[in-house]
């Protein structure tokens, strides 16, 4: 009998293991995963950055001087990319010079999430004269030009002589400043909308502090719309930093970016006959922009509670 009873208890057991929900975060990625264009871009993005930090160890150039007799010289069995003007290696700039693009993005895209984060929800969760005043600020920022802007302060530390191997982390502070206005009106829009659900009453009726109700119940409940903003927004910042670096006000040579290598073909007879000076670098940003929006609209599908299965 007791055999019987263990029996039949046994694959009950097994059903409820299998009956067992997913999180919310396995649930996510699992559906991230089931998107083909998204593991595509995950796919592209990871060899970019193992292109980027890996792949300047492997380079026989790594180490090579400027050379005069071999400026400008199109794609060989030696230069698979051709060299510049001061005979450096394309593939080896391409390398190098993704480094500082993409630690761009990422840095300067986690201020702006740390700011934004904060002040948001700051702003939704105590509103009146805090919402007030933490909102008309970012109003206050969001009406000044971004673009006019930076160049201002480009223009303002090229006066300034401002050390070219410092200036990559003034880029990425004055990008994060100017820029975590969108971030901080999303986040403020979601506490508003958990302060009404009734876990956030019940927290009330418990008499919990704000410090548990901010980083335990409503921070954990914003992390989906963070991790999709953030992940565009690296997009987005490695574009801001191609155009100022093409400008000539974002990083300056001899620090390599991508679009610094674009700006450096700055005449008529670079376009029509050296093509491999910018065409390799324009190829990085738009490849690397369309796979991060890749696993960007991958994360919305993912983790938008309105999609459907």
């Amino acid at each position: 009998m007791t055999n019987n009873m263990a029996n039949i208890e046994e694959p009950k057991k097994i059903q409820e293991r299998k009956e067992k929900p997913r999180s919310i975060w396995s649930e996510g990625f699992a559906r991230l995963f089931r998107n083909k264009l998204a593991v595509v871009g995950i796919l592209i993005v990871v060899f970019m950055f193992v292109f980027s930090f890996i792949g300047p160890y492997f380079s026989e150039y790594k180490d090579a001087r400027l050379s005069v007799q071999d400026q400008n010289k199109p794609p060989d069995a030696d230069h698979w990319l051709g060299t510049d003007k001061l005979g450096r290696d394309i593939l080896l700039r391409l390398m190098e010079a993704g480094q500082v693009s993409l630690l761009v993005g990422v840095v300067a895209t986690s201020i702006i999430i740390l700011i934004g984060v904060t002040v948001g929800l700051l702003a939704g969760y105590y509103g009146k004269w805090v919402d007030t005043l933490l909102m008309r600020l970012a109003d206050v920022i969001y009406s000044v030009p971004t673009l006019p802007i930076l160049i201002l302060l480009g223009a303002v530390l090229s006066d300034l002589k401002f050390p070219p191997d410092k200036r990559i982390y003034l880029v990425m502070f004055i990008i994060g400043i100017i820029s975590w206005m969108t971030m901080s009106r999303m986040i403020r829009s979601q506490i508003l909308s958990l302060k009404e659900q009734e876990f956030m009453l019940a927290n009330e009726v418990l008499g919990l502090r704000d410090r548990k109700k901010i980083f335990k119940h409503l921070l954990p409940n914003t992390l989906p719309i963070i991790i999709v903003a953030g992940t565009l927004g690296v997009a987005s910042t490695i574009l801001l930093e191609s155009a100022l670096s093409f400008l000539g006000l974002g990083v300056v040579p001899p620090t390599p970016s991508w679009g610094e290598m674009i700006s450096a073909a700055n005449n008529m007879i670079d376009f029509q006959r050296r093509p491999w000076l910018w065409v390799p670098p324009g190829v990085c940003i738009l490849v690397t922009v369309v796979a991060i929006n890749l696993i960007g609209d991958g994360l919305r599908d993912a983790f938008d509670p309105k999609q459907k299965r």
